[in-house]
């Protein structure tokens, strides 16, 4: 098998895990709607609400809602850019401050990845828990950010490298 080959396996097989955990933070959106919503109804309307519906949201829902689909957002372009200063310059300009960019990125997430790394690993090991009403384990979802960061960081890999292709004229 050639190099070329071996680069889309390994894409494919990637982007199929990109689409995974976005399907898996999309999927989560209507339980967490709904978990939202029971727990307003039921604190206004019958004076009793949810428990544990604050620590799953905010310590697991929306972590995972947010660092999940970071690699499928930047596939697709839909990342915030600001193109003011830069539509009107040459291809190969673009190409190089997108590809910096990309590189910029990836050491930035590398590191809150490796930090929520280190995080998940002593959260672990202790199994780190909210005590109440229903013991809520958070340690499950420390391990949300460095999934979702490594996942960030190969999309960025692979931009960054797909520009600095443009950039110094490198073909397939």
């Amino acid at each position: 098998m050639t190099t070329q080959n071996n680069v889309s396996v390994w894409g494919r097989a990637f982007d199929r895990c990109v689409g995974i955990l976005t399907g898996i933070a999309v999927g989560l959106l209507v339980p967490m709607m709904f978990l939202v919503t029971g727990d307003v109804i039921g604190r206004y309307v019958f004076n009793s609400p949810i428990p544990a519906v604050f620590e799953i949201n905010s310590h697991f829902l929306m972590v995972l809602v947010v660092f999940f689909p970071l690699a499928y957002v930047h596939q697709r372009k839909e990342h915030v850019f600001v193109t003011l200063f830069t539509e009107s310059m040459p291809l190969k300009t673009k190409a190089f401050l997108e590809g910096a960019s990309a590189v910029l990125g990836l050491v930035l997430y590398g590191l809150i990845g490796w930090y929520g790394l280190q995080k998940a690993i002593l959260s672990t090991r202790v199994l780190e828990y909210i005590p109440g009403i229903v013991n809520v384990p958070v340690w499950l979802s420390k391990w949300i950010i460095p999934i979702g960061c490594l996942a960030f960081c190969i999309e960025l890999a692979r931009d960054a490298l797909n520009q600095f292709k443009t950039v110094f004229g490198a073909s397939d």
